[in-house]
C-alpha cells in the first residue's frame, strides 16, 4: 500500500469509524448502504494499515471483533462454543491461498475440504436437551448473543423435538434464520398497501423479524431456518463436517440437501460447485451471497483453531453482487423536506437481485459529473449492499451520439423557484418555505417513527392526504376528522379510528422529540435533546440569541445559525402556534436531584451498544439526578458512559481526558 508514509493516525480512527458506521447499518439497523464488496475493501485497508503500524491499534478496531451487535430488549447469554464470523474472499487466487494456509497448518497433511451454501440471513445456535428445543441464541458479538427462544418457537420449519434413533441428552446446532423470496414479496406487498416503507431485501426483513420484543408479529413473519453444524453432542464425536449435515438431516432437522454441498480435495472442485450453484442462484426460494468451504476433518479443524475473530480452517467465498446493463431514459429531480435537490436515474427497467429496478438515485452534482452519467446513456446498475440500486458506471461503447453533459436545473421542479448552491456544501437547494415538495416531506418526516411517531401514518397516506388538499402542513393532521379518512383508499373503520387514535396520542410527546419534528437542518437526535434540557420550552427556544445557542452544550456555530434561522421564519413559528393550538403539548422532565448526587450538574455522552440499559433510559437516569445529555464530546464533557462497540469518541474522549464509564461503573454510581 502507499499510503504508509503520508497516513496520519487521525486517518486511521477516522477509517475506523466508518467501518463502525457501516457495522451498525448493517447489523444493528439492518440498512445496509454498500455492497458485502465494498465493506471488505474497507476492511483490508484497514488491516494493511495495522500492519504498518500495529502500535495504533485499538481494542475497539473492527479488525479484532465480530461484527454483528447484540440487541437492548433481549438477554444476553455467553455463548460456550464461540461464534466467530468468517473471512470472506472473492476469488479462485484467495481460496488457493486459503488452501495452502490450511496445508502449512498441518504441517503438510493433506485436508478435504467441504463446500457448501452460504445463506444470506441471521447465525443463530439452538440447543436440544433431551431432544427438545430449550433455548435459540443469536451470533451477537461472538462471545454472547440474544435469547431469541420465543421467537424461534415460532418457526414452523423449526422441530421442537428431535426424531429419529440415538438422539444425544444435549444437541447444539447452528445455522441460519430466512425469509423466503415468496414471503419477502407477499408482506412487501401488504406494506406498500399499509402506506408503509418496504424492506430492502428478505435479509433485513428477517433481522428485525428476529429482533422483535413480541414473538406474535415474529410469527406473522413466516420465517424459516437451516442448520449446517454441530457445536455440542454429548451421545457421538461426529468425524467430520459432512457427517454433520447427515447426522442433523437424521435428527429431523432442515438442512442442506445433496447437491448443495460437495466434498472437495482441489480449489478446481471447488469452483465447479461454486459455478453450478452461482447458476441456480437465481431459481433458489431464499436468498443466498456465495458458498462457505470448511475443512472436512473435525480434529484438523480443532488444530487449525482461531485468529481474534475468524476460523483458520473455514473461508467465505462470495459472489460477485449481481450487476445489469440498462439505460437511462431520464433524469428527473427530487426535492427533500430541506430543500436538497437530488438527481434520480429514472431507469429502463431491469431485472436485477430478484426486484425489478427502474429508477437509482444518482447522489448530486458532483456524483453525475465524475461518472459523467447522461440522458441515453447505457450503464451498468448493482444494489449496494444487496439493498440501494445505483449506477457503477457508464458503458460509453454504447453511449448514443447526441447524448450532452447534465447538469442540475437553475429552478426548482417542484415551486420553480431558483436554487442555491450554498459555499462549502455539495448540495443545491430550494430555499422557499412554501414550496409544495418541500413541505410534503416535512410532514412526512414530522409523522414518521424518528420524529413524532404517528402510528398508521405512512408516506403514502400523507401523500394521499396531501394531494386530496386535506392537508398543508403538519399541524393540519390535528385537525382531520373521521369524515375526512373515509373517502381514502384503503381506509375503513377500523383504520380511520387507529389513525385518528395515533395523531391523539402524539400530542403528548417530549420536547426533544418535538424539537426534532420540526426538521431543523443540522438537528439530529442527540442535539435536538440538548436543546430541550437547555431551553426546557419551545418558547424560550425559539427566542434564544446565536450567542445563547452556541453555549448549549453539543451545539456549534454551524448548528446554532440554523436553528436561529428557523425560528425566525415568521412561516416557522406561525407553524408552531399552529401545532400548540391544536393540542400538542411537549415537555420536559423536571428535574429535582439531590445536588449531593455525583451526577448533579455533570455533563454526558453515551456511546456503543449498552447491554442493561436503552440509550434512553440510561439518559433518563442520569437526569433525574440533575446530569445533563450531551450529543458530542468535547473538553466541557464529563463522563463518557460507553457499552460495546463505543467508536471514535471513546477515542476523542480518551484524547481530552474525558472521565470513561463503563456500564460497571455508572450502575455504582447510581
Amino acid at each position: 500500500m502507499s499510503r504508509k508514509s503520508s497516513l496520519t493516525q487521525q486517518e486511521y480512527l477516522e477509517l475506523i469509524a466508518v467501518i463502525q458506521k457501516h457495522d451498525e447499518l448493517y447489523y444493528k439497523k439492518h440498512t445496509p448502504e454498500v455492497s458485502d464488496y465494498e465493506y471488505d475493501q474497507i476492511l483490508k485497508e484497514l488491516e494493511q494499515i495495522e500492519k504498518e503500524h500495529p502500535e495504533w491499534v485499538t481494542s475497539d478496531s473492527p479488525s479484532q471483533r465480530v461484527g454483528e451487535m447484540l440487541t437492548t430488549g433481549f438477554q444476553q447469554v455467553e455463548h460456550k462454543v464461540p461464534m466467530l464470523s468468517l473471512a470472506n474472499t472473492y476469488s479462485q487466487q484467495e481460496i488457493e491461498e486459503f488452501m495452502q494456509r490450511v496445508h502449512k497448518g498441518l504441517e503438510g497433511k493433506k485436508a478435504h475440504f467441504c463446500a457448501e451454501l452460504k445463506m444470506d440471513g441471521i447465525a443463530i445456535t439452538a440447543f436440544f436437551e433431551k431432544g427438545v428445543f430449550v433455548r435459540g441464541i443469536t451470533r451477537g458479538d461472538g462471545k454472547k448473543g440474544d435469547d431469541i427462544t420465543q421467537n424461534m418457537k415460532t418457526i414452523r420449519s423449526l422441530p421442537l423435538k428431535l426424531s429419529g434413533e440415538n438422539i444425544p441428552d444435549l444437541l447444539e446446532v447452528r445455522g441460519e434464520v430466512f425469509m423466503t423470496k415468496d414471503v419477502f414479496t407477499d408482506l412487501n406487498q401488504k406494506k406498500e398497501e399499509l402506506g408503509e416503507a418496504p424492506w430492502a431485501n428478505p435479509r433485513n426483513a428477517a433481522a428485525g423479524s428476529l429482533k422483535l420484543l413480541d414473538p406474535k408479529e415474529t410469527k406473522e413473519r413466516r420465517l424459516s431456518i437451516v442448520f449446517y453444524a454441530i457445536a455440542q453432542n454429548s451421545s457421538s464425536a461426529i468425524k467430520t463436517q459432512e457427517e454433520s449435515i447427515i447426522q442433523i438431516h437424521k435428527l429431523g432437522l432442515p438442512a442442506f440437501e445433496e447437491g448443495f454441498y460437495k466434498l472437495c480435495t482441489h480449489v478446481e472442485e471447488v469452483m465447479a460447485f461454486a459455478d453450478s450453484i452461482e447458476k441456480k442462484r437465481p431459481a433458489l426460494p431464499y436468498e443466498i451471497d456465495g458458498i462457505v468451504i470448511k475443512v472436512n476433518e473435525m480434529q484438523w479443524q480443532d488444530i487449525l483453531g482461531f485468529t481474534g475473530k475468524s476460523p483458520r480452517w473455514a473461508v467465505a467465498y462470495k459472489f460477485s453482487p449481481e450487476q445489469a446493463l440498462t439505460q437511462i431514459l431520464d433524469i428527473t429531480v427530487q426535492v427533500g423536506r430541506t430543500g436538497v435537490l437530488t438527481p434520480v436515474a429514472e431507469l429502463k427497467p431491469a431485472s436485477l437481485a430478484g426486484s425489478v429496478i427502474a429508477r437509482a438515485t444518482l447522489h448530486n452534482q458532483e456524483e453525475v459529473s465524475r461518472k459523467d452519467i447522461r440522458i441515453g446513456d447505457f450503464v451498468v446498475i448493482e444494489k449496494g449492499g444487496d439493498v440501494i440500486p445505483k449506477v457503477v458506471e457508464v458503458d460509453l461503447k454504447k453511449r448514443p451520439h447526441d447524448t450532452r453533459p447534465w447538469h442540475m436545473p437553475h429552478h426548482c421542479p417542484s415551486c420553480g423557484s431558483i436554487v442555491v448552491h450554498a459555499k462549502g456544501e455539495v448540495a443545491v437547494r430550494c430555499v422557499n418555505p412554501e414550496c409544495p415538495e418541500q413541505i410534503l416531506r416535512k410532514i412526512i418526516f414530522f409523522a414518521s417513527k424518528d420524529a413524532m411517531d404517528i402510528g398508521n401514518l405512512g408516506e403514502k397516506v400523507v401523500q394521499q392526504l396531501f394531494s386530496k388538499g386535506l392537508i398543508r402542513y403538519s399541524s393540519d393532521l390535528y385537525t382531520l376528522t373521521a369524515e375526512d379518512l373515509t373517502g381514502l383508499e384503503g381506509f375503513k373503520e377500523k383504520s380511520v379510528r387507529n389513525l385518528l387514535q395515533s395523531i391523539e396520542k402524539s400530542k403528548n410527546c417530549s420536547l426533544a422529540r418535538f424539537i426534532l419534528s420540526l426538521g431543523i437542518k443540522f438537528v439530529g437526535e442527540g442535539t435536538a435533546e440538548a436543546l430541550a434540557q437547555s431551553a426546557l420550552s419551545i418558547e424560550k427556544l425559539s427566542g434564544m440569541t446565536q450567542e445563547e445557542l452556541k453555549d448549549v452544550e453539543g451545539v456549534g456555530e454551524k448548528v446554532a445559525e440554523a436553528v436561529f434561522e428557523f425560528f425566525a421564519s415568521s412561516h416557522n413559528q406561525k407553524e408552531i402556534e399552529s401545532l400548540l393550538k391544536r393540542g400538542v403539548s411537549p415537555t420536559v422532565v423536571t428535574i429535582s436531584a439531590d445536588p449531593s448526587h455525583p451526577f448533579y450538574g455533570k455533563t454526558f455522552v453515551l456511546t456503543g451498544t449498552l447491554t442493561n440499559y436503552t440509550r434512553s433510559a440510561a439518559s433518563e437516569l442520569i437526569k433525574e439526578r440533575g446530569g445533563k445529555i450531551g450529543s458530542t464530546v468535547s473538553a466541557k464533557v464529563d463522563y463518557l458512559l460507553f457499552g460495546d462497540d463505543p467508536g471514535s469518541k471513546w477515542e476523542k474522549a480518551k484524547k481530552l481526558k474525558v472521565s470513561l464509564l463503563s456500564e460497571e461503573e455508572f450502575q455504582k454510581m447510581l
